[in-house]
């Protein structure tokens, strides 16, 4: 009966943690959006399985067993054992709701390297030289893979200011890296995070954003290297809103799209730090 009543607590926990993080909006650090209805399902499960262990341990009072047949049923007699179990499901719950929730940052971008070109899995066309005159054609060549963002890179190029957007921002920095010639000297603008490493240097920082696709285990950061004289006077993990122009440099011996900033401010870190894939792009 003991059993079934630790199970029964364990699972109810699992499911008022999840109901807990709904409620307080945390649950964004932790799942994409689109996996919302699916945890809140489980939660409805969980509450279920529940119920099932809590109706057991009654039956189990109601009729309880005299002998014991000592063949080695689960669970298993071991005290030290079953304390083991339930501690690998207990010490979890206890974290989720006794400590705070942070969001990722910088110590965990150095472990897994910041993407300065977006989606890595597209090649670069090779860029031919084209006249001030090119059209728009010619600007944004494309091929199966990347006719979705040479149509989004023509629209982007007809902006003034190219903000880099939150619903599209993988999407975004993959059509500047793609049609970098194209954009040279563009002014733009990016949110994100500060990020460094020491081979940046004094004047170089990163300014990025960590992208989820389902769970928070899941997510890699991408970003934007930007020139900035002053880039020492920024702590990692600040939040900033950068602009200045698009031009190239060299890191780690490859070239990548970077930002001379022409102005920089610092910001709160707004309520859903993560960005997600844009599932519908270029339908």
């Amino acid at each position: 009966m003991t059993h079934h009543l630790l199970r029964g607590t364990i699972l109810t926990g699992f499911s008022l943690l999840i109901v807990y993080l709904f409620h307080t909006g945390e649950i964004s650090l932790y799942i994409a959006p689109r996996m919302e209805l699916l945890v809140k399902i489980s939660a409805i499960g969980l509450y279920a399985a529940a119920a099932y262990q809590f109706y057991a341990a009654l039956q189990k009072r109601v009729h309880k067993h005299t002998v014991d047949c000592g063949c080695g049923h689960e669970p298993s007699p071991s005290k030290l054992k079953n304390t083991v179990i339930y501690s690998l499901f207990i010490f979890p719950l206890l974290i989720g709701f006794l400590f705070p929730t942070g969001t990722l940052g910088s110590s965990l971008a150095a472990k897994k390297g910041v993407s300065f070109s977006g989606n890595e899995s597209i090649s670069r066309i090779e860029a031919v030289e084209v006249s001030s005159t090119a059209g728009l054609d010619e600007l944004f060549p494309s091929d199966e893979y990347t006719i979705d963002h040479a149509n989004y890179g023509k629209m982007l190029y007809g902006q003034s200011l190219i903000q880099i957007p939150e619903e599209q921002f993988i999407e975004t920095l993959t059509t500047l890296d793609l049609y970098r010639e194209a954009f040279m000297n563009k002014e733009i603008e990016i949110t994100g995070f500060v990020y460094r490493e020491e081979e940046m240097g004094p004047d170089r920082i990163a300014v990025s954003r960590f992208a989820m696709n389902c769970c928070s285990a899941d997510s890699l950061p991408y970003g934007l290297m930007i020139n900035w004289p002053h880039a020492n006077e920024y702590s990692e993990d600040e939040w900033v809103t950068v602009k200045g122009k698009l031009t190239t440099s060299i890191y780690n011996e490859n070239e990548i799209i970077t930002i001379d900033v022409t102005s920089i401010k610092r910001i709160t870190a707004p309520a859903s730090p993560y960005v997600y894939p844009d599932l519908e792009f270029g339908l």
